[in-house]
C-alpha cells in the first residue's frame, strides 16, 4: 500500500497546513501533560470542555480510520480505489478531516494563545481546501455514483 499520495491543492500548502495541525496537537498534548510551561489565557472550564472535544475528534479519526483501513494515505490514491459510503461514512463524508479539525479546536481553546489560534485557523482552511480538491477527485472517478453519495450525505456533518 502506497501511503503518500497526490496533493490535493499545492503540496506547500497541503503539507504546511497539515504540519500546522500536528504542532496545536503537540501542545495540546504538551499543556495537558504539563510538559510545556503555559502561555496565555487559562480556565479549568474551557479546558474541560475543551478536553470533552478532543477525545470525541480522537474517536472520529479512529472509526474512520478503521473504517477506511487500507485506503489511508496521505492525498489522492494513485491505484484503484473503492467509495466509501458504509460505516462512519454514512453519516460523514469526510469523518476523519471532521474529526482532525474537532482536535484542532480543541487544542486552540485549550491553549488559549495567539499562536495556537493563527496555526490552527491555517490547519482548518487548508484542510477544506484539502476536502474540495478531493472531492473533485471524487467526481471524477467515481461520477454518478459519488454525486448521489453527495446528494445523501453531508460533507461534515
Amino acid at each position: 500500500m502506497k501511503i503518500i499520495g497526490k496533493p490535493t491543492i499545492n503540496p506547500i500548502i497541503f503539507y504546511s497546513g497539515k504540519i500546522c495541525g500536528y504542532i496545536t496537537w503537540i501542545f495540546l498534548l504538551g499543556y495537558f501533560l504539563n510538559a510545556i510551561p503555559r502561555i496565555g489565557f487559562q480556565n479549568i472550564y474551557l479546558q474541560r470542555f475543551s478536553g470533552s472535544i478532543a477525545v470525541f475528534g480522537l474517536l472520529i479519526i479512529i472509526i474512520s480510520l478503521v473504517n477506511l483501513g487500507k485506503s489511508t494515505r496521505f492525498g489522492l490514491p494513485t491505484g484503484k480505489t473503492t467509495l466509501r459510503t458504509t460505516g462512519i461514512y454514512r453519516i460523514s463524508r469526510n469523518p476523519m478531516y471532521f474529526g482532525f479539525n474537532l482536535l484542532t479546536i480543541a487544542s486552540m481553546f485549550y491553549c488559549m494563545n495567539i499562536i495556537m489560534l493563527i496555526l490552527g485557523i491555517y490547519s482548518i482552511v487548508t484542510y477544506n481546501l484539502i476536502i474540495i480538491g478531493e472531492e473533485k477527485f471524487l467526481e471524477e472517478r467515481f461520477g454518478d455514483e459519488y454525486f448521489s453519495y453527495k446528494k445523501k450525505v453531508r460533507r461534515y456533518i
